[in-house]
């Protein structure tokens, strides 16, 4: 059986049938090619790995609703760059974190660790006490680490609300929070 690009509707009825034979010459004819390209984004051959896999097993998931026209080598390495820009947003918010709490470290005197928990339950109050949507949209920005744009497509609402939300969520936080000594980095964090 020769593959070329599932250009034969033969091949796409194979993965809706989910023919063990298609995907393996698709495997062997790809998973060496994606795993270089895809660990040229990441720089880690085992994050490499799992990206790739998880590639192919969303292929096997999709493949009963594939359209006849489906062009397999533009789907697997289009969804194999949106992976890896996936993660690499993913590394940037744990480092923006990671960079923010130890300037908070830096700047703050020493705090006894329950202190920090009774600060860490504060602010996680304050924020459980915003509005539905207002507290939804200031996790997904702040705690996930996601663009207003992913944000507005996820929840299926304009940028301009995302942009109100978050400013009238912090705004709300800053007032509840400004009262508490303890909590004045965590403020400056939020803002």
């Amino acid at each position: 059986m020769e593959l070329t690009d599932l250009s034969n509707p033969d091949d796409v009825h194979g993965l809706r049938k989910r023919d063990p034979r298609v995907y393996e010459i698709i495997f062997k004819k790809y998973y060496p090619k994606l795993l270089v390209f895809v660990n040229r984004h990441v720089g880690d051959q085992d994050v490499a790995q799992d990206i790739v896999q998880d590639i192919f097993f969303k292929l096997f998931e999709s493949s009963r609703s594939l359209p006849d026209n489906f062009n397999l080598k533009s789907w697997l390495y289009k969804v194999a760059r949106n992976a890896a820009l996936d993660y690499l947003r993913h590394l940037q918010v744990i480092d923006r974190h990671k960079f923010l709490m130890a300037d908070a470290m830096i700047v703050a005197e020493d705090v006894d660790e329950s202190v920090d928990e009774e600060i860490y339950d504060r602010v996680n109050q304050a924020v459980e006490s915003l509005p539905e949507q207002c507290r939804l949209i200031i996790k997904l920005n702040v705690i996930e680490g996601k663009k207003y744009l992913e944000i507005s497509e996820e929840l299926g609402i304009s940028i301009n609300t995302i942009r109100t939300q978050v400013s009238r969520g912090y705004k709300k936080l800053r007032d509840i929070l400004s009262n508490e000594r303890d909590t004045l980095i965590l403020v400056i964090y939020i803002q």
